[in-house]
């Protein structure tokens, strides 16, 4: 089964250079063209992550879920319980700085919740790099072998 391990940490490096560049503009968010160009990086890394999340939805949980080693079924459930928590914050964010008007009107309430949502989701990269993707590889790989 091709878990698709390299496609999902590509789309994590590209979540993680979006979010640069919206922590860069973010400094300086002086008027209505920078906030629109922050407001369109907010969607782009929204798509990237909704692809990235239904990848691991259907594809790598469910299989580390049902692995028959009942620590990599429990750290996975664990996981993928705290990725939910993860995605509903982001998306909240997402949903209450997707205007132009919100930034403009709040940029330091924008940087202030951007950051603690980025580096939420840079720690769960960070997981996901150092934990899951290196246990999944050897469950794909016992399975093969």
């Amino acid at each position: 089964m091709n878990w698709r391990i390299g496609q999902m940490q590509a789309q994590h490096e590209a979540c993680l250079a979006i979010v640069e560049d919206i922590e860069a503009r973010s400094r300086h968010i002086a008027d209505r063209p920078s906030a629109v160009e922050i407001t369109l990086m907010l969607a782009r890394l929204t798509g990237i992550l909704r692809i990235h999340l239904a990848l691991e939805d259907e594809i790598l949980y469910p299989a580390l879920r049902n692995a028959a080693d009942p620590r990599i079924a429990e750290m996975a459930e664990r996981f993928w319980q705290e990725a939910g928590g993860l995605a509903d914050a982001f998306l909240d964010f997402v949903d209450r700085w997707k205007r132009a008007d919100a930034l403009l009107t709040d940029p330091e309430g924008f940087r202030i919740e951007s950051a603690r949502v980025f580096k939420a989701l840079a720690d769960r990269i960070d997981h996901e790099h150092a934990e899951i993707y290196p246990m999944a590889e050897r469950l794909r790989a016992a399975r093969a072998g």
